[in-house]
C-alpha cells in the first residue's frame, strides 16, 4: 500500500471514487479514450442501469464528460452514448532531480504533457535546502501554467540513488552526501501526497503508462546519464508488467565504470581533425558537453556520431548480463543520449550480440524513449496516475 505524508493514497479512491466498479469504470475509459455505454456493460458485466447509476455520478465529479453519440451496430438500433475522461479534471506534477538540475512536467487526468521545464540551479547542500527548492520550483510551474493547486492529484519525485520508495526514504543519492533521509518528511507542507522513486524506475513506470504496445510485459529502461565530469547508468526492471525493485529496493543498480563525456572524447581526440564541428576543440575538452556534443551529430558530424557509437558500446557490454539472466523482450533506452537514436540503437544491439545466444536477441527490441531528456520527470508524474487509477483490489 503506498504511503505519503503518513495518509494513505487509496484516501483518494475513497474521496473520488467510492467503490470498485466506480474504479473499474474509470480505468476502462482511460484506457479506451473514447468508449460507449454499451460497451462498458459487455466488458465490466455489469447491469446497464449501474453503468448509467456510475456514469452520472464520475460525469457529476466532471471526471467523465459525454463526448456524443457513436455508431449504431450493423443491426441497427439506437446509436450508443460514448464518454471520455475530462482532462482538465485533475493535474499531477514530475520532478526530476540531478546535481545541478531539476527537469519538471505537468500531466493532464488523461497522462498527457500539458508543461515542461528545465532548470539549471543549486539544489542546496542539504536534505532542507533541497526541499525548499523542490518546493519552489514545483509551486513555480503550477503558477507559471495557470493551475489551481486544489487540481493537483499529487508530486511525483525521481531521484537519481536507491529509494525506499514505500516510506519515502532515500537511502543513498549521488545529489546529496546524507544518507537514509525522509525527503516525504520535508515535504509534508505541500497540499498534496508525494511519490518519491528511483529516477531508472521512474522512467519504466512512464513507458509503462505512455507506452501503447501494451504487449510488453518483461522489459528493461535503461537511463544513460553522461555528460563532461558525470556518467551513470541505471536500470529500470518490469516483469510480467510489475516494476520489480530488490529485496533492498537496489534492483538495476549496475555499478560498473562507465566513463566520462570527456574520457570518452579523449579517446578519440586524434581524429578530431576529420570533423568540421570539433577540429577547434581538440585542446579544450572540457568546453564539450553532452548537448553540444547532440547538436554536431544531429548535422550529420561524422566523429560526434562516432562518441555516440562507442557509448552505445559501452552501454551494450554493460547491460549484457542483465539481459542474460532477465531475457527481456524488450530494452528502451532513455536519457538526453537517446537523442541520437539509429546510432545508439545499432551500437548497442551489436555489443549485446557478440556475448548473448542468438535466441535472447531474436526476441529482443531496443528502442528509445521519445521523451529523452524529460523521460524520467514525466515517469516520476506517471507514479501518481498509475497509483490514482489502480484497481483497489490490487492495491494491497
Amino acid at each position: 500500500m503506498s504511503i505519503i505524508s503518513g495518509k494513505k493514497l487509496l484516501s483518494f479512491h475513497a474521496r473520488v471514487v467510492k467503490d470498485i466498479n466506480e474504479q473499474v469504470v474509470l480505468r476502462l475509459i482511460l484506457e479506451n479514450g473514447i468508449i460507449s455505454s454499451s460497451d462498458l456493460v459487455k466488458m465490466t458485466g455489469m447491469r446497464p442501469s449501474t453503468i448509467f447509476n456510475i456514469l452520472k455520478e464520475l460525469s457529476s465529479r466532471s471526471l467523465v464528460l459525454f463526448h456524443g453519440k457513436g455508431i449504431s451496430t450493423e443491426k441497427g438500433g439506437k446509436r450508443p452514448y460514448t464518454w471520455t475522461l475530462n482532462k482538465d479534471a485533475a493535474y499531477v506534477v514530475g520532478l526530476d532531480i540531478e546535481v545541478g538540475e531539476m527537469t519538471t512536467v505537468i500531466l493532464d487526468f488523461s497522462g498527457q504533457i500539458i508543461a515542461k521545464k528545465k532548470i539549471q540551479l543549486e539544489i542546496g547542500h542539504d536534505v532542507d535546502a533541497l526541499a525548499e527548492t523542490i518546493i519552489k520550483v514545483v509551486f513555480g510551474i503550477i503558477n507559471e501554467n495557470n493551475i489551481d493547486p486544489d487540481k493537483i492529484l499529487g508530486l511525483g519525485v525521481a531521484f537519481a540513488g536507491i529509494v525506499d520508495y514505500q516510506n519515502g526514504i532515500v537511502l543513498m543519492s549521488s545529489v546529496l552526501p546524507d544518507m537514509n533521509f525522509s525527503l516525504i518528511e520535508r515535504l509534508n507542507s505541500l497540499p498534496f501526497p508525494v511519490l518519491i522513486e528511483n529516477n531508472a524506475n521512474a522512467a519504466a513506470i512512464g513507458l509503462k503508462w505512455n507506452d501503447k504496445d501494451k504487449t510488453k510485459k518483461n522489459y528493461l529502461t535503461i537511463l544513460v546519464e553522461i555528460d563532461k565530469n558525470v556518467s551513470g547508468l541505471g536500470v529500470g526492471i518490469v516483469i510480467n508488467g510489475e516494476l520489480y525493485h530488490g529485496a533492498s529496493y537496489c534492483a538495476g543498480e549496475i555499478y560498473s565504470h562507465l566513463p566520462t563525456l570527456k574520457e570518452f572524447l579523449s579517446t578519440i581526440r586524434s581524429r578530431f581533425v576529420e570533423s568540421d564541428i570539433l577540429s577547434d576543440y581538440a585542446s579544450s575538452l572540457e568546453s564539450i558537453d553532452t548537448e553540444f556534443l547532440l547538436k554536431a551529430a544531429k548535422k550529420g558530424d561524422v566523429i560526434a556520431n562516432r562518441v555516440f557509437s562507442m557509448i552505445g558500446n559501452v552501454v551494450g557490454q554493460t547491460i549484457t548480463p542483465a539481459v542474460s539472466l532477465l531475457n527481456p523482450d524488450s530494452i528502451i533506452i532513455t536519457g538526453m543520449v537517446s537523442e541520437i537514436e539509429d546510432v545508439l540503437i545499432d551500437a548497442v544491439m551489436n555489443a549485446i550480440d557478440l556475448r548473448v545466444l542468438s535466441v535472447t536477441t531474436n526476441a529482443l527490441t531496443i528502442t528509445t524513449d521519445k521523451h529523452y531528456n524529460y523521460s524520467v520527470a514525466l515517469g516520476a508524474a506517471a507514479l501518481i496516475l498509475e497509483d490514482y487509477f489502480r484497481l483497489p483490489l490490487l492495491n494491497e
